[in-house]
């Protein structure tokens, strides 16, 4: 046979058969030697971790959440999959379980084969039911839910937590690059089970025409409950993929195309037991399906490889479904059944005392992404330039029903929201641009100079002039400079980075939902025997036109070395995002009448601002030590130290400690203070883990044992000043500074609240021993297990609560058990 070498001369090399199975043989035993089990952190300029498909077989994991621990000082963590799961990079203690803050997954862009994951368009969530079941499934705002991502086809990630390269947008806080296989695989079948879950696999590669042309397809199922005892609350997850690649080679062009069809759904249910509960009617439902058609095509030259040319195109619709059915009992014997959608007085009639609500929410999701590009290779003397440069264009439109249910019968009925078809909501068009140059200059022969300098340029169209981000152009430069010292095999390396990364508003954010404040005469005395009630529906528009972008400010510094295989990678870094979503409160003075008496009251609700601030710091670092052929063991060493402030970026309005009638006089209609203060909290983590893992090619067995160690975790809230910097009456709804004389005013002074100076809650160490084993029973199958937890260490503790007196604290843990089998045909 021929083996065509890309990029070779006319000359070709001959390899017969039993030479190819020979160097295929070498390859592998070579390529078992180096197996690694735990994620390798590249010695680059910018901090990004890469985990093999070995590791992630070792790790063997039932969602993308699971690979998150071989991340400088990540934690293990048992399977949750009946709870949406975001992603948090270098974020203390686990990061901020508030909505507030959602920002920072939210600008974690997860890339496969090239294309980003859109989440702009996403919208599933019931609008009036934040509390219940719909509320810990709501990734609305917050990204990508890691419970859809499969890993079995996933051949490496590239977790990129530093300073993304300019091709790289929509990003504020880290890329996750993912490629799938793309090579001639035997039949593979994965079958997991654990406590909580059971998965099963299977896939194949096939490869002919000297593997110019590869079929890859996979197909995996999940089923995951909350409880092993409770067969009523359960996740359910079917991913299937289907990836052709083909290569052409003429005499001055090649040409690669890959075509990747593939399909995720799941379903998400939770229901009462009729056994033990009296409110048999509730029930929750979810359902997800995702088709998404992926290609990339790609042409250079054959004979002068400087060049090089590609187009990616993604586009991918979605069927959502949730369905809700809840037995509602109230509390008091009159509400309104509010069905009004008009501006104005009317007369509505009152909910039954009992009754059922179903709730339905229709989403059809369409996102679509384009990008040509074009990389050059030149040089300028002894310097050597990569060039990348492109242009990309994302759309994002749901064309669902939205919010569907009988306004008389609805779930809560103290809802300010009222039913709106998704597609009556505008299409986003996002048009970014970038360029980057890559440079390589060899100064001396034992020193290089290692430059990434990009610029990034995003833009919003087809936004009303109202908006603050039409017609605007959001500028994102970066870059990365770092010295490499190479000496024979070994390298040592110093850089530093900066960079500015951006992410645009979602469609929600951008366009909300109208609020109907449903208004009554205030102190009415409803009769028990009345039938209606007259109310006043006044009509908000949230929307809030000087929204705009996230935007994040990262910085670091690092270094390392890699001498004879013992690798070492130490990060400082800080990121600042000032400007982060959130939910502001905005209040007006309003003037209504009903049945012919004036009234004014003031009235909140919230918009979507720019009011988060989200500002981290720390230090990540990682060695590992080549394997020690005497015990077949190699050792890794990682941690981090992350510090994490969150809170707010601007003044804001509250009522949380303002009485109801003083003096006759209802304050909190009233008067409303603006506050100047800090709200939120500083949490802060050293993590570190000590990994030992035992690789014996002769039997077939990989044991890994990971002690696992949590030095200490800390929670700090921020102190408050609980006087107004400014307030707002209703009797002319203007903003007035608060000044002694009105905190001297019997009335006014009541805005002025009082904090405790919390302590600082502080957990210390904590240990664990996970361990996990593989072994090939035969050359077809791999038997694999792990544990959670096999032995820890938690000493108990004692907090300060902020009255000064101090509590003790129990810990305790139970070990988590896992297993599976995989065969090779």
């Amino acid at each position: 046979m021929t083996l065509a070498v890309w990029g070779a001369q006319p000359d070709s090399l001959r390899i017969d058969s039993a030479q190819l199975a020979l160097l295929d043989s070498i390859e592998r035993q070579f390529t078992l030697q180096e197996v690694v089990v735990t994620a390798e952190e590249k010695i680059e300029r910018s901090s990004a971790s890469v985990i093999h498909k070995e590791a992630m077989q070792h790790i063997q994991p039932s969602s993308f959440t699971d690979i998150l621990q071989t991340l400088p000082g990540g934690t293990t963590k048992d399977p949750n999959l009946t709870s949406t799961n975001t992603i948090r990079l270098r974020e203390a203690a686990n990061g901020s379980a508030s909505s507030e803050y959602d920002a920072s997954s939210l600008g974690t862009s997860f890339v496969i084969d090239g294309a980003p994951v859109s989440t702009d368009a996403n919208m599933q969530y019931v609008q009036s039911d934040q509390s219940g079941s719909d509320a810990k499934r709501n990734s609305v705002g917050a990204g990508v839910d890691m419970r859809t991502i499969s890993t079995d086809d996933i051949e490496k990630v590239e977790i990129i937590r530093g300073i993304a390269g300019a091709e790289y947008g929509d990003v504020t806080s880290g890329v996750v690059k993912i490629e799938r296989t793309s090579k001639p695989t035997p039949w593979r079948a994965r079958f997991k089970a654990d406590g909580f879950s059971k998965l099963l696999f299977f896939g194949k590669g096939i490869g002919w025409n000297n593997e110019h042309t590869v079929l890859n397809f996979g197909l995996d199922y999940l089923n995951a409950k909350a409880d092993p005892t409770n067969t009523l609350e359960n996740y359910q997850r079917i991913t299937g993929s289907v990836r052709l690649q083909q290569n052409w080679e003429a005499e001055y062009f090649r040409i690669h195309w890959q075509s990747h069809l593939d399909y995720t759904g799941s379903i998400d249910n939770e229901k009462i037991d009729p056994d033990i509960h009296n409110n048999r009617e509730d029930r929750y439902k979810s359902q997800y399906h995702k088709i998404s058609w992926n290609n990339l095509l790609r042409l250079n030259n054959a004979r002068q490889d400087w060049w090089k040319v590609s187009l990616q195109t993604n586009i991918s619709t979605e069927v959502d479904k949730i369905e809700q059915t809840r037995f509602v009992q109230l509390t008091t014997p009159k509400n309104a059944a509010i069905d009004n959608m008009q501006e104005g007085e009317a007369t509505v009639s009152f909910l039954p005392y009992k009754y059922t609500a179903h709730h339905a929410v229709e989403g059809l999701p369409v996102n679509v992404f384009i990008r040509p590009k074009a990389e050059f290779y030149f040089h300028t003397w002894t310097v050597e330039h990569k060039v990348n440069t492109g242009i990309e264009w994302r759309y994002a439109k749901n064309f669902g029903r939205g919010q569907i249910y009988d306004l008389s019968r609805p779930l809560n009925y103290s809802s300010s929201l009222r039913p709106r078809p998704y597609y009556d909501i505008p299409a986003t068009n996002q048009l970014a641009w970038y360029v980057q140059d890559d440079i390589e200059w060899p100064i001396h022969k034992h020193v290089c100079l290692d430059v990434n300098i990009g610029l990034r340029g995003t833009s919003m169209l087809g936004l009303g002039n109202r908006y603050a981000i039409s017609g605007k152009c959001y500028l994102d430069p970066r870059a990365n400079v770092g010295f490499n010292f190479p000496f024979s095999k070994n390298k040592f390396y110093v850089a530093a980075s900066v960079g500015q990364h951006t992410k645009m508003p979602t469609l929600l954010q951008l366009s909300p939902n109208l609020l109907y404040m449903d208004l009554q005469a205030p102190n009415s005395i409803i009769s028990t025997d009345a039938e209606t009630m007259q109310i006043y529906t006044h009509i908000v528009n949230p929307t809030n036109y000087d929204l705009k972008p996230a935007r994040n400010l990262k910085w670091e510094v690092r270094g390392g070395f890699s001498i004879r295989k013992h690798n070492l990678s130490v990060t400082y870094f800080r990121e600042d995002m000032k400007d982060g979503f959130r939910g502001l409160m905005q209040v007006e003075a309003f003037g209504y009448t009903i049945a012919g008496n004036a009234y004014k009251r003031l009235i909140s609700y919230d918009v979507t601002g720019n009011g988060s601030r989200i500002y981290k710091q720390g230090v990540e670092w990682q060695y590992q030590s080549p394997r020690i052929q005497a015990i077949c063991t190699r050792f890794t060493v990682n941690g981090a130290w992350l510090r994490t402030r969150y809170s707010n970026s601007e003044r804001m309005f509250s009522t949380e400690q303002t009485p109801g009638f003083v003096n006759g006089i209802n304050v909190k209609e009233s008067y409303i203070g603006l506050y100047d203060w800090q709200e939120g909290y500083t949490r802060e983590s050293l993590n570190g883990n000590i990994v030992a893992d035992v690789y014996i090619p002769k039997i077939g067995l990989t044991v890994s044992a990971t002690f696992e160690a949590t030095i200490f975790t800390s929670s700090k809230s921020l102190t408050k000043n609980g006087r107004p910097v400014e307030y707002m009456s209703v009797t002319d709804g203007q903003m007035h500074p608060y000044d002694d004389a009105a905190a001297s005013d019997g009335v006014l002074s009541t805005l002025i609240y009082t904090y405790a100076n919390n302590p600082r809650s502080k957990v210390p160490f904590a240990g664990y021993l996970n361990l996990r084993v593989q072994k090939s029973v035969t050359k077809y199958a791999t038997i694999a297990l792990y544990v959670n937890r096999l032995l820890d260490v938690l000493p108990d503790y004692r907090i300060r609560k902020s009255d000064g007196t101090w509590v003790n604290q129990h810990r305790s843990a139970s070990p988590y058990f896992g297993m599976e089998i995989n065969l090779t045909i």
